[in-house]
């Protein structure tokens, strides 16, 4: 598990791997407190955490925009304009699906490749309604799923796509752009996905507003910098189907490589081994929090993870 990144966590207990219950926070503990947060199960169990919470709903305005594949290339190059606008109250993704055989999809059109923006406004329902009419005025989606909605149905409102028991396989980036290059890339390999299965997707997350706000020092979570995370995510429900999605993820990460910051978001990193770990911290924030490994975890207790080594 990794921990919460923002400063939205006040303070956390821990058991360490010496059977101790530790206070972490500002004040007490403050170097453990900095390393749980982005340094995952590394240092103990967690118990309990005190957050800092801000209002929500009940209702909220939100949903998913869907566009046939065609409208890609102008989509995305609108969508990288735009989110460069968008205010902290509203979060988007952007998606590339085979449209589900639900009620909200025609007949038409299910089974097809789609790109998707999904969306939720956090403020007003009124508010995130003007918010979002950049997007229609772009193209009229051919679904569109985007309304006034509880915040709770909003979050379970694509459960579907990934069903329990499914295999997966996934590689991320971030990256630090969206230019012709980027896009034409990733349509390229996104075309593949009626081949593969229908639960197969590819998310660009934009991550900016409040997320750049934190200091890059203030947390072991960093590369706050880059807009967006790509993650490449192949799932199935046979296993023959294994090697073909393997193959595809692998494929599509590796062209995905000259548009990378370079950096990687671990909690979208599979086993990929320390270096890659250490790759995701950098190497100043990694020796760092190998010191609080050799401090509450010395014997590696604390392993199956996304390790962070000690060094004693």
């Amino acid at each position: 598990m990794h921990l919460a990144a923002m400063t939205g966590t006040l303070s956390c207990e821990l058991v360490t791997a010496g059977g101790k219950v530790l206070t972490a926070n500002a004040h007490e503990h403050p170097d453990l407190f900095w390393g749980v947060r982005g340094g995952g199960g590394n240092f103990g169990i967690i118990t309990s955490f005190k957050y800092r919470l801000h209002p929500v709903g009940p209702m909220v305005y939100g949903g998913a925009a869907f566009y046939p594949i065609e409208k890609a290339l102008d989509l995305l190059r609108f969508y990288y304009e735009w989110t460069a606008t968008l205010p902290d109250e509203l979060t988007t993704l952007a998606a590339f699906l085979t449209a589900p055989p639900e009620p909200f999809v025609p007949q038409h059109l299910q089974g097809t490749l789609m790109i998707a923006i999904a969306l939720c406004y956090l403020g007003p329902v009124e508010q995130g309604e003007a918010a979002i009419k950049p997007l229609r005025d772009f193209a009229p989606p051919a679904i569109d799923v985007v309304g006034t909605i509880p915040y709770i149905a909003l979050q379970g409102m694509f459960d579907a796509s990934a069903p329990h028991g499914i295999l997966s396989y996934w590689k991320t980036h971030y990256l630090g752009g969206l230019g012709d290059g980027a896009i034409n890339t990733l349509i390229e390999h996104a075309s593949k996905l009626p081949t593969l299965s229908p639960f197969t997707v590819i998310h660009i997350h934009h991550v900016a507003g409040a997320v750049r706000r934190v200091d890059q020092d203030e947390t072991a979570f960093g590369h706050r910098d880059a807009p967006f995370v790509l993650n490449i995510v192949g799932m199935w429900n046979e296993a023959s189907q294994t090697e073909t999605h393997i193959v595809w993820v692998r494929e599509f990460w590796q062209a995905m490589q000259p548009f990378s910051t370079g950096d990687l978001y671990l909690n979208f990193l599979g086993d990929e081994g320390p270096e890659r770990v250490k790759a995701a911290y950098g190497a100043g924030k990694y020796e760092q929090l190998a010191t609080l490994k050799n401090k509450y975890d010395p014997t590696n207790f604390f392993r199956l993870n996304q390790n962070i080594k000690p060094t004693v």
